[in-house]
């Protein structure tokens, strides 16, 4: 994996090509590193310059590209190459992080250089004061011009422990004073949440856990989920009286301006909110600041779900209604069948036309905390016609099926009683997965019924699993209901041309309030 090229190289003003008689002076020495997770193999290190996007690592390819030169910044750059090379995860290793759904790449990349940054300090290499490329101030003012909050955010988090974080935000607030002080806010609590991972000793790890490594990644991951849903809310306003005046900064702004650094004491650390700037209610969703926002908590090591595997069961049922289509009357067409409307219908609908119905995907926890009918699920078909009734219980026992297949295109089991669920989780995720991908089509309703005790694999509840499941089910359009009854109910509102509402479970609830700081929409 290349490293991030954002905190590695300097303003400084520099030759345009390399002083030889500097090359091999300090060299970094990947092949002294050692990893538990991946073989030990022969090094590459070639000298570069230390400015913008030539220091470099490849790990899978066993190449580093490091300034040789005896100063601050090129000893900053080395060390932070060097525990890229340590501790990051190889192209094939963030794969599987990036597959696993719980964060994006792009907030995973901001937040290692954080912790690479972090370590590199820790170990003495002065990333804090050398560690700048000389274009952070214009990267800010660039940002806060183009109104990208999440690109903002993720160059915050990059920055964040380094010589250039203060110059990014001195460029946010030349242009928005409530965005540089909610980001000042952010690397603040960023900080704090990388010094914990530490203190529990997981930031470090290189060895491997239920086939994902290295776990010290884990940590990435964690605080990379809070990056993409900080990033995902409106950013704050910036301040009314600034928006009335637009004449540029007073005396006392430029002077706040130059104190962009983490360590300001002008914003209250006891509680890490810094509401400089950020009016009630503005720059928010629903008036929630960015400060109720929290990263969820560490669990020690990166929770995971259990694998789906799916069996299409026997539907020897052959429901009422097919697949939900119908013939309606209609005042176009070729053959007209209904003559005897010419005279009767106003509109002379005399001709036939064939429609369907919507169908729609319907995913029902299966645990044992949950309970239904093969009554209900008729109930549910009569109201869907056509739909796709699919439910999950993981025994975590063998390798079989843990997501069943009971209803599809108006054919239905004959018991449901004879599939052995009602054991734990497991699958939840990868469930409602499974029925975005698989529904007939876009329009198509899709209910989840679950109580909200989703778990992870060997059974294990997890807030951060809990978020990942509500983030997905919300951005997907999925109602949420807690009991087989009340999907019936909605399905059989959206059949009357009304709107299904969601009735999220207490345990989802909670754990949004939790780290959203508001009820889930």
């Amino acid at each position: 994996m290349s490293t991030n090229p954002t905190a590695t190289s300097t303003g400084k003003a520099f030759p345009t090509s390399v002083d030889k008689s500097e090359v091999g002076a300090h060299k970094p020495e990947p092949n002294m590193l050692g990893r538990k997770d991946i073989a030990h193999e022969r090094w590459t290190v070639e000298n570069c310059r230390p400015v913008r996007g030539e220091p470099r690592t490849s790990i899978d390819k066993r190449i580093m590209f490091a300034p040789s030169t005896d100063d601050d910044v090129a000893r900053a750059i080395r060390g932070h190459e060097m525990l890229h090379a340590k501790l990051s995860p190889t192209e094939e290793q963030m794969e599987k992080w990036v597959a696993r759904g719980v964060a994006s790449s792009t907030a995973m990349v901001a937040v290692e250089e954080l912790r690479i940054n972090y370590l590199a300090e820790h170990a003495g290499f002065g990333v804090k004061a050398h560690l700048a490329d000389g274009n952070e101030m214009e990267a800010g003012e660039r940002l806060a011009q183009s109104n990208d909050w999440a690109g903002a955010v993720a160059t915050c988090f990059a920055t964040a422990g380094t010589a250039g974080h203060k110059k990014f935000l001195t460029g946010i607030r030349r242009h928005n004073r409530a965005w540089g002080d909610a980001l000042l806010d952010i690397s603040k609590r960023a900080m704090r949440e990388i010094k914990k991972a530490h203190r529990d000793g997981l930031l470090a790890r290189t060895d491997e856990y239920d086939g994902i490594a290295p776990l010290g990644f884990s940590a990435t991951e964690r605080i990379a989920e809070w990056v993409d849903r900080l990033a995902s809310f409106p950013p704050p306003k910036d301040r009314k009286s600034e928006s009335k005046s637009g004449k540029g900064k007073s005396k006392a702004g430029m002077k706040s301006d130059e104190a962009g650094d983490e360590d300001s004491e002008s914003v209250d650390k006891s509680d890490g909110v810094g509401n400089e700037g950020v009016a009630d209610g503005e720059g928010d969703r629903n008036g929630v600041p960015h400060q109720n926002i929290k990263p969820a908590e560490s669990t020690g090591r990166a929770p995971r779900w259990a694998e789906l595997r799916v069996s299409r069961e026997p539907m020897p049922r052959l429901h009422a209604g097919t697949i939900g289509k119908k013939r309606i009357a209609t005042n176009m067409g070729r053959r007209p069948r209904r003559m005897h409307r010419y005279m009767t219908d106003p509109a002379k609908r005399v001709f036939d036309r064939t429609v369907r119905g919507s169908g729609g995907m319907v995913i029902i926890d299966a645990s044992g905390s949950m309970s239904f009918t093969t009554e209900q699920i008729v109930q549910i078909v009569d109201n869907a016609k056509g739909a796709t009734v699919a439910i999950y219980s993981d025994k975590n026992r063998d390798n079989g099926a843990n997501m069943w297949v009971i209803a599809d295109k108006g054919r239905m089991v004959e018991n449901v009683e004879y599939i052995d669920y009602g054991h734990g989780n497991g699958v939840d995720f990868p469930a409602i997965v499974w029925g975005v991908e698989n529904r007939q089509n876009s329009k198509a309703p899709l209910v989840w019924v679950t109580d909200g005790g989703v778990c992870g694999y060997n059974d294990g509840f997890h807030d951060l699993l809990a978020m990942q499941c509500i983030e997905y089910a919300k951005k997907h359009g999925y109602i949420v209901v807690p009991h087989v009854e009340e999907a019936i109910e909605q399905l059989r509102v959206l059949r009357n041309g009304g709107t299904a509402r969601s009735t999220w479970g207490y345990t989802f609830d909670n754990v949004y309030r939790r780290y959203m700081g508001r009820n889930i929409d």
